[in-house]
């Protein structure tokens, strides 16, 4: 009886090991925010940047499922119609049930945080171009080439920070961004098949996923991309 006992327990041991390590990695990461958040002004505005960002999400996606996804049928990325175009800015704030929301507002938090640390301490605050290029990118080739149907929530966004804080490990190559896209890969390495085609039954989107990984991805290689569209954009309406 002794050996299956002793077998049983370290399984369910390594069982849980994966989730209480996730959970210590977590308490750590909010642990340090909370202790930066209290001691320096200019962290403490960073984080409250996330903060407003979740209550916006929050009070909007609330809406919706009282609703009965009333916003996102309006405001959702409906590929290749016209009112579909509104989802780009609008359809990361709504989400179809408070398990969507709440899954996609922990990783929000904890990658968003990690852009914003690595932009003070680097004298770089490129969160909101970042944060745009990944929007921009994510939604519209979500609208070009998604299924037909409602594409809602913040994932694409949450992928986006997730391939713009690995490919910064190789593209700046400093103890910091190298350590950010370790930690980054361990957390959510698993969650990267999400953006393979999957079945059009899925209620998962990984055109969303997809195209916001690859929107970090540019936002990485190119943090000048908006910019330069930018002074296109005025030179053609000159």
């Amino acid at each position: 009886m002794k050996g299956p006992t002793q077998a049983a327990v370290k399984a369910a041991t390594s069982a849980l090991n994966p989730k209480l390590q996730f959970l210590l990695l977590y308490l750590i990461i909010g642990g340090v925010a909370l202790a930066l958040y209290k001691g320096d002004a200019d962290w403490r505005e960073s984080a409250e940047v996330l903060r407003d960002c979740v209550i916006v999400t929050w009070i909007a996606s609330l809406t919706n499922m009282l609703l009965g996804n009333g916003l996102g049928k309006i405001f959702g990325i409906r590929p290749r119609r016209l009112i579909g175009l509104l989802g780009i800015p609008f359809s990361p704030l709504l989400h179809r049930d408070i398990g969507h929301l709440i899954a996609n507002t922990i990783p929000f938090l904890v990658l968003g945080w990690f852009i914003l640390v690595q932009g003070e301490l680097e004298g770089n605050s490129g969160f909101y171009v970042i944060t745009v290029t990944i929007l921009l990118i994510g939604g519209l080739g979500t609208w070009l080439f998604g299924r037909d149907a409602i594409h809602l929530g913040a994932s694409g966004l949450v992928f986006g920070y997730i391939g713009f804080l690995l490919i910064n490990g190789y593209q700046v190559q400093t103890l910091l961004t190298i350590g950010f896209a370790i930690i980054v890969f361990l957390m959510y390495g698993n969650q990267l098949w999400s953006m393979l085609p999957s079945s059009n039954e899925n209620t998962v989107s990984w055109e969303g996923h997809l195209f916001g990984f690859i929107g970090g991805i540019v936002a990485g290689v190119r943090p000048d991309l908006l910019s330069s569209v930018s002074e296109a954009l005025s030179r053609l309406l000159q």
